[in-house]
């Protein structure tokens, strides 16, 4: 049977397990962490003094043994960080799994490639790849990431004209998959990818987003049912492009393929990626994405913020980076995500300034 198919009932059991997650519901103050060559026990004893109480971590450090007691012991919760479909080693080792862009190319930019999403080998890899990580290190949560179909939403500015976001994935996989599932079919006298992108895009746009989007949650659903079938208790936590409903012509579910409603269903938090220096918003953006996401998904938002600059130049002053603390900590937010604890460590002033701001919550 095709994963695919499945999707109503996994509905049905996530929506239960999610529920009973949520009673224990308390609001996340937490970090990204990569590395960590220190000790353990400092870094927590840092943790509990600046009122963090979440980490979102590595592979590498959740499988740490020394690093994982020491969390629990100082009352850490640790979630692991998940990419899914982005994957540029393995479309290094195996070309042909790359996602295509409706030009026909692979979907890659700068560093950013994804794997066609319509792959069951790979999907099964992923799915029991999480498995194993819940099963063996036991981590408090897992933050699902790189759940999407390919944009490089972190270099994509207020001004963009929609029409120039890429969309994918138009292989012969997923053009396949889209037609047999839909029962759609696109006419044998187109014989290109551009050719079979622009009719679909022309003639069946609404059919192709739901798909996609259906591509995407039916992932989730998968990861979560296995996870918690080795951690029943796990909590789950999707990480979201910062884009409202109606940003570039609804390119969170025409471009990203994220049905915000349908993930929270499916998960305990949604974690919008609100770097609002990067992608050239101000603060009080942030709060705009995170009442969109509540509003369109009822589901508990801790949005994810910047610490230190990324990708452009001009200053990303202490003040504000005090204005994005207190726009991301506004009703109805149930936390702060930092990226990243490394960054934080870089720049003392706003490590104060952080401090002081949860620690007066």
């Amino acid at each position: 049977m095709n994963r695919q198919h499945t999707l109503p009932a996994l509905f049905l059991i996530l929506s239960f397990l999610t529920a009973c997650n949520l009673e224990q519901e308390e609001q996340i103050i937490g970090v990204k962490i990569y590395e960590h060559s220190g000790p353990y026990d400092q870094l927590f004893a840092s943790w509990n003094t600046m009122g963090i109480n979440t980490g979102f971590c590595s592979e590498d450090l959740i499988s740490d043994q020394a690093f994982m007691k020491e969390a629990r012991e100082k009352g850490i919760s640790t979630f692991v960080i998940f990419p899914v479909f982005f994957n540029p080693e393995a479309i290094a080792e195996s070309p042909e799994i790359a996602a295509i862009n409706q030009d026909g190319n692979p979907a890659a930019e700068e560093w950013v490639e994804f794997v066609c999403p319509s792959r069951e080998d790979y999907r099964h890899q992923v799915v029991e790849h999480a498995r194993q990580i819940v099963r063996e290190h036991k981590p408090d949560g897992i933050s699902i990431d790189f759940i999407r179909h390919f944009v490089y939403w972190e270099k994509v500015y207020p001004e963009r004209n929609p029409a120039t976001l890429p969309l994918s994935c138009f292989d012969s996989l997923c053009l396949s998959h889209f037609q047999a599932v839909t029962e759609i079919s696109v006419p044998d006298s187109f014989n290109t990818v551009p050719e079979k992108a622009d009719w679909i895009l022309k003639n069946q746009e609404e059919a192709w987003i739901a798909w996609r989007c259906q591509l995407i949650t039916s992932m989730v659903a998968q990861i979560t049912v296995a996870v918690r079938e080795e951690k029943p208790d796990i909590l789950v936590n999707i990480h979201l492009v910062p884009w409202a409903r109606d940003d570039f012509d609804g390119a969170i579910e025409r471009v990203a393929g994220q049905d915000v409603g349908d993930l929270s269903k499916l998960s305990d938090y949604l974690s919008p990626m609100t770097y609002a220096h990067m992608v050239k918003q101000s603060p009080s953006w942030i709060h705009h994405i995170v009442e969109e996401v509540y509003m369109h998904s009822g589901g508990t938002v801790i949005p994810s913020v910047q610490v230190g600059k990324a990708y452009l130049d001009n200053e990303y002053s202490l003040e504000e980076f005090r204005e994005t603390l207190e726009a991301a900590l506004q009703p109805p937010s149930s936390g702060v995500v930092l990226w990243s604890w490394e960054r934080l460590m870089a720049e003392p002033e706003k490590a104060d300034l952080f401090k002081d701001i949860v620690t007066a919550l």
